[in-house]
């Protein structure tokens, strides 16, 4: 079943399956997080959530399309937030994208760590579902980071010469570094994890060459659609 989560405007009907469909999500990621990804089942789910295992099928046809229902909030919260960024870039570039980045790492906290541990557990498992959705999310941000960068360089505060798809892609990677390293150590805490990136984007944005130094580009294409292939030099 497609989710309702798109319908408007709702009239009662769509409501109550709005509502239905929020406390399946909400029960799952409550169990996700406490009991582990694959120690819940769809019984468990829907006990919850207070309905029968028949409604949560007839919303979700197996426990992956739930994990990935989590992924499409998760990622369209993180989007609709993000948009005020591009609205209104801020004038120094690393404090706006550094901003933008830690916008999207504290989106992450906001939920158990246990949980983001599972929904990677579970997209190694299952590369050919759960993982092409993390994946297509992780593009996602990745595109609004360089909208993002091309309203810098319009507004001439990073170089004219930026390719901002390549510049997001290595932006993200400084945030899903220490993302992992958070999920992997617990050691790793949220304000440790957000001087680091801090730190990363501004290494990325002011450069690692004198200023002098022109940089070298190479025309190179991507074995995966829509991501950049970053070459190494000669």
């Amino acid at each position: 079943m497609a989710s309702s989560l798109s319908s408007s405007p709702p009239g009662r009907r769509d409501r109550q399956k709005l509502d239905r469909e929020r406390r399946i999500i909400q029960a799952a990621q409550r169990l996700f997080s406490r009991r582990g990804y694959s120690a819940t089942s769809m019984e468990d789910v829907a006990a919850r959530a207070g309905l029968a295992v028949g409604t949560i099928y007839n919303y979700f046809p197996s426990k992956p399309e739930l994990l990935l229902a989590i992924v499409r909030r998760e990622t369209a919260s993180i989007l609709e937030r993000g948009r005020r960024f591009i609205e209104a870039p801020a004038g120094d570039p690393v404090d706006g994208v550094a901003g933008m980045v830690l916008l999207y790492f504290d989106d992450f906290m906001r939920e158990d760590r246990d949980l983001w541990r599972e929904l990677f557990a579970a997209a190694m498992v299952a590369p050919a579902t759960v993982g092409r959705r993390v994946f297509e999310a992780d593009a996602s941000v990745v595109a609004q980071l360089a909208e993002y960068l091309d309203r810098l360089k319009a507004n001439s505060l990073i170089r004219a010469d930026v390719e901002t798809a390549v510049a997001a892609t290595a932006i993200y990677a400084v945030c899903f570094t220490w993302l992992i390293a958070y999920l992997s150590n617990d050691q790793v805490n949220p304000a440790f994890a957000r001087m680091q990136i801090r730190r990363g984007i501004d290494v990325v944005i002011r450069g690692l060459l004198p200023e002098l130094v022109a940089p070298v580009k190479e025309e190179t294409s991507s074995p995966i659609s829509g991501i950049p292939f970053i070459a190494a030099g000669d």
